[in-house]
């Protein structure tokens, strides 16, 4: 496991997509508040980029120039382009919350006079919100965007670091994994007329694989390896990307600049993920494995007539309490339940309906009872009278 001396962070942030948007509405976020720390934990769930066409860019015929402020008319149009539509103007609540600092917003029209308000978090190109986003603005909020999406549309918390003043580098102890690296330029076509849009992968980039995430399989998915080739089958940032930090190389951190075609992008954004599992996989398996393919691992584990057990599970610092994020499908009418146990901690937990039993949801438990080390459990246990909901996967921070 990484360690850094950390300066400088924000607490985890969250737009929730699939709002029905109209009147004045508001989209935004937990305030973010800074601490003594490096790099960032943030929340993705961005289903696509809407707007974004591999051979025009985002910026084209979308309302949205990079030549003017956000907050003004001829920096992003009321009646055109992005805010006109409701995925439109998720994708403008994604970039606003990649450019504009915490505590900075801008507040928009619709094409029928309908306003937003639109909430700045990660700072990466704090210029836009009333002058211009140069070439070094673009890349920035270009791998902010492309970090952020999950063609699934489910929020996963990630940490996210990187060269630029307003990430830092910095591990989190609650964040293992190393996904991978996103970089490129989403606004603009290059030479060529295509979009320079990028990802390489981070070590942990198929470990325990998530819906919509890198090792995943994502149709639609706005990026691509460019490293990937038949001589290099895992396209690993490390091999291509250099460091600022020969002893984190291994892991796919502090990526601080990344080559393509002659040209170097300098503001990549490396992501992690929490400790995950799936349910399949559990040490003790009391239930059938089913098939899923909007779920983890194309999985599912239901009929569940016994315990689901966890083990091991690693926690490498000294809180008893953690985040325990829960991924389930429900195709009842009704909440069904489970009780969680970790070491002498029980607690029953309710599973709302999803929609389907396709269809994964998701509950966020913060729950005391790990030790430090390897020598710790989750298990789910019936509810006596109570029908329990299928298991997808469960991730740990």
């Amino acid at each position: 496991m990484l360690t850094a001396v950390l300066r400088r962070s924000l607490s985890p942030v969250s737009i929730l997509l699939g709002l029905g948007l109209a009147g004045c509405t508001e989209l935004s976020e937990d305030p973010a508040t800074a601490v003594d720390q490096d790099a960032i934990s943030t929340e993705n769930g961005l289903a696509s980029i809407n707007g974004l066409s591999s051979f025009n860019g985002l910026a084209t015929s979308n309302g949205l120039s990079s030549f003017n402020g956000l907050a003004t008319s001829n920096g992003l149009s009321s009646f055109n382009g992005l805010m006109t539509t409701a995925p439109g103007r998720t994708t403008v609540s994604y970039l606003v919350k990649c450019a504009l600092p915490a505590g900075h917003q801008i507040t928009k029209q619709d094409q029928l006079g309908n306003w937003y308000t639109f909430q700045g978090s990660l700072g990466l190109g704090p210029t836009w919100e009333n002058g211009g986003c140069d070439e070094t603005c673009q890349q920035a909020v270009s791998a902010c965007m492309m970090a952020h999406v999950n063609t699934t549309g489910v929020h996963i918390p990630l940490w996210v670091e990187g060269p630029m003043a307003a990430l830092g580098w910095g591990s989190n102890d609650t964040f293992p994994l190393p996904e991978g690296t996103f970089f490129g330029n989403i606004f603009h076509p290059n030479s060529q007329g295509v979009v320079d849009a990028f990802f390489c992968n981070g070590k942990g980039f198929d470990y325990s694989i998530v819906p919509g995430r890198l090792g995943a399989s994502q149709p639609g998915s706005p990026y691509r390896n460019p490293y990937l080739s038949s001589t290099d089958q895992k396209g690993y940032c490390f091999d291509h990307c250099p460091t600022p930090n020969t002893q984190q190389t291994a892991w796919g951190s502090n990526i601080a600049a990344c080559p393509v075609n002659g040209k170097t992008f300098a503001a990549p954004i490396t992501v992690w993920r929490g400790e995950t599992f799936q349910a399949e996989t559990a040490t003790t398996l009391s239930g059938r494995i089913v098939d899923c393919p909007s779920c983890a691992g194309g999985k599912r584990v239901g009929y569940i007539n016994g315990d689901v057990k966890i083990f091991p599970v690693n926690v490498t610092t000294t809180s008893a309490s953690h985040l325990v994020i829960v991924y389930y499908t429900n195709g009842d009418l009704v909440s069904r339940k489970m009780t969680m146990s970790v070491g002498a901690n029980r607690q029953t937990v309710s599973f709302p309906p999803t929609g389907s039993w396709s269809t994964v949801g998701l509950v966020k438990l913060t729950t005391a009872g790990f030790i430090l080390g390897l020598n710790n459990a989750v298990t789910f246990s019936l509810v006596p009278g109570a029908n329990p909901p299928d298991l997808d996967w469960i991730e740990i921070q």
